[in-house]
């Protein structure tokens, strides 16, 4: 579903044509969506913090970003993060953003499709090369208190868009609780290894370790789930 909502860009100290991007944030906490999926995680703005000094605030008419917080990474490896955001329309639901630099000026080089109905939601877990082929995938949750679909999708920044490419997709996870402050879980991506996500199965009573094999989702389960910091042993590097 194609997003159709106008944005209104508050200028922070004029940046130049060619900024790098050094810091992200949410502001402006807002209850206009009444969601609640997250604990105090809807917001208003997201704010974009530039090398010399400067910045924008991105809002969108009909949409807040619901989130835990921007995530920077460089997907072209340019040395130049892009940043990594969940927006949530009031018709469409939540979908994926990534923002960065087009050649003139840092606004939104696109988005995934959006879950298609208001007060659905998605909770990222990381973001790697799963496949090895160069380029990064996001790693999500659709829906992770109803569908509990673990989704990868490949960004390809290219003419100043990023181009979203699904790759793989496998249901019974999740890594988020309704109502939580946190998302769960996350990835480990350690040298000389292939990269894995780590999430609660569909029930919350297991760790479970996943890896792209053959284009395929395949998981492990590794440890019983006792709470949040059952993840931990399984993000570190050894």
């Amino acid at each position: 579903m194609r997003l159709a909502l106008s944005l209104a860009l508050a200028l922070l100290p004029a940046p130049s044509a060619a900024q790098k991007i050094v810091a992200a944030a949410y502001v402006d906490p807002t209850g206009a969506y009444g969601h609640g999926a997250l604990k105090d995680g809807e917001y208003a703005g997201l704010e974009l913090r530039y090398a010399d000094g400067g910045g924008n605030i991105f809002r969108f008419d009909g949409a807040v970003f619901e989130d835990t917080a921007p995530r920077l990474h460089d997907f072209d490896g340019d040395g130049a993060p892009e940043v990594v955001a969940v927006l949530s329309g009031f018709e469409v639901g939540a979908m994926v953003m990534v923002f960065g630099h087009d050649g003139a000026a840092v606004r939104p080089l696109g988005q995934t499709a959006a879950i298609g109905e208001r007060h659905r939601w998605l909770a990222i877990a990381g973001i790697a090369d799963f496949d090895g082929d160069g380029h990064d995938e996001i790693a999500y949750v659709d829906r992770p208190h109803l569908a509990k679909t673990l989704r990868l999708v490949r960004v390809v920044l290219q003419d100043g868009q990023a181009r979203f490419t699904p790759v793989a997709s496998a249901t019974g996870f999740s890594n988020h609780r309704y109502g939580a402050e946190m998302i769960e879980g996350g990835v480990r991506a350690c040298p000389g290894a292939a990269p894995l996500i780590v999430t609660a199965d569909a029930d919350w009573r297991e760790v479970e370790e996943t890896r792209l094999k053959a284009g395929r989702l395949v998981s492990t389960p590794v440890a019983r789930y006792e709470g949040p910091e059952s993840f931990a042993p399984f993000l570190a590097c050894p």
